[in-house]
């Protein structure tokens, strides 16, 4: 029988093989391409990463190598003309590097770097704030010994007073006043009379505390050094005014008058002020309130317990009292009976609350000088929540528990009662 040829089976196509058949040679190229440049673009991005990585990778070790080879080369000792040239030099980094060696050389051996003032003088005009800085230093430790010298740099210190930095402006003001020359007593004045009104708090603060090295300098500077710092003291910020009273108890600590219009809101900026500020307040407030602000006290009538009147009270009562004479006696009798309290001043109320915070204080300074400041002041209510704070003192260092001691035993020897408690 002839065999019937049966035909072969067609594949079955899908949707995306079939619509891949239709398209013509020129799109199934540009898809080629497509593909191929998707890869490549990664591929491109992923390379100008890590150049820029390896590139930063170089520069980072370049600049240690930098680092290192100065930090060698410092360590290194040179000679006096080698250091001259290094001061002399226009390049900052080696008059950096020189002034670096001046410096540590200077606090191994004063006596060695004072040949090299001149040339480290003529630096101070450099706009770099690290020369500036070690300029100041040297110049500082130094002027006493070479005034006509450090007389030639005040100034190009005067004129970093009107730089537009105000740390640059601060860091002036601080030399210029920390130069021991009786000469420029009235030229630090003047600095400090344009830093009491910078716009920087920061200037202000350094003005504040160049009034004391002012004063040292010349002390018929005092009538205009007054003026200058009873303007810090109403500073409204609270480190301006902390360093303006720490100033005041140095050059004119019986001058209470200045601290009048400003002692409210003193009171409000203690709690803000740092710990040296703290402690200058603490005890100029305890002076200006013991003066102006004399304990008082008013008689109050003992109350007596429901149930448990006295006869005096029962005759009273019932109108059988003696003499005529027996009512004068009687009201004097009552007044005897009464109790004196201590009437306490609303500012000085004000102070006694504004300075409770402060026996939480990490130094154990101001937690005494509060204390002091109740006892002095307060009542006993006051003087009880400073109990337990001088108590927790005793855990602190050793010089700490012996100060602590102290003022506990000044307490105790007054209210012994108080610390029975903590007896065991």
């Amino acid at each position: 029988m002839p065999s019937r040829h049966r035909p072969e089976p067609q594949p079955k196509l899908d949707a995306a093989a079939t619509q891949a058949r239709l398209r013509s040679p020129a799109d199934l190229g540009a898809l080629g391409e497509l593909q191929v440049a998707a890869p490549t673009a990664k591929m491109e991005s992923i390379s100008r990463i890590s150049s820029l990585l390896e590139s930063a990778r170089e520069l980072t070790l370049d600049a240690a190598a930098s680092a290192a080879r100065s930090t060698r080369g410092s360590n290194r000792p040179l000679d006096r003309a080698q250091t001259k040239k290094l001061l002399d030099s226009r390049n900052e980094r080696e008059a950096l590097d020189g002034l670096r060696r001046v410096i540590a050389m200077m606090y191994r051996t004063p006596n060695k770097t004072l040949p090299f003032f001149s040339s480290v003088v003529k630096n101070v005009a450099s706009p770099n704030l690290e020369i500036k800085k070690l300029v100041y230093i040297y110049l500082l430790h130094h002027a006493e010994q070479e005034p006509d010298l450090a007389l030639l740099s005040i100034n190009t210190i005067q004129k970093s007073l009107s730089d537009g930095n105000p740390q640059v402006r601060a860091l002036a003001l601080r030399t210029m006043s920390g130069i021991r020359v009786p000469v420029i007593s009235q030229i630090v004045s003047l600095a400090i009379k344009k830093g009491t009104g910078d716009m920087s708090p920061y200037v202000r603060r350094a003005a504040a505390l160049a009034i004391p090295k002012c004063h040292r300098l010349d002390p018929s500077q005092l009538p205009q050094l007054l003026d200058y710092l009873s303007t810090l003291l109403g500073d409204r910020q609270y480190y301006v005014a902390g360093a303006a009273v720490t100033a005041f108890l140095e050059i004119c600590p019986d001058r209470l008058d200045l601290i009048h219009k400003h002692y409210r809101g003193l009171i409000k900026k203690i709690v803000d002020m740092d710990e040296w500020s703290q402690l200058a307040t603490l005890r100029m407030m305890t002076v200006y309130a013991r003066k102006c602000f004399p304990r008082r006290t008013r008689l109050v009538p003992k109350t007596t317990k429901a149930g448990k009147g006295t006869a005096a009270d029962l005759q009273d009562f019932y109108g059988e009292s003696g003499s005529g004479g027996s009512s004068s006696e009687g009201a004097s009798a009552g007044q005897e009976a009464g109790e004196r309290v201590i009437v306490l001043d609303p500012d000085l109320e004000l102070l006694l609350t504004s300075i409770k915070p402060l026996l939480q204080s990490r130094n154990s300074a101001v937690v005494m000088a509060v204390a002091r400041c109740y006892v002095a002041l307060g009542t006993d209510a006051h003087v009880s929540t400073t109990i337990g704070p001088l108590i927790a003192l005793l855990r602190g260092p050793q010089d700490t528990q012996q100060a602590a001691l102290h003022s506990i035993a000044s307490v105790c020897l007054e209210r012994p009662a108080e610390f029975a408690r903590y007896a065991t």
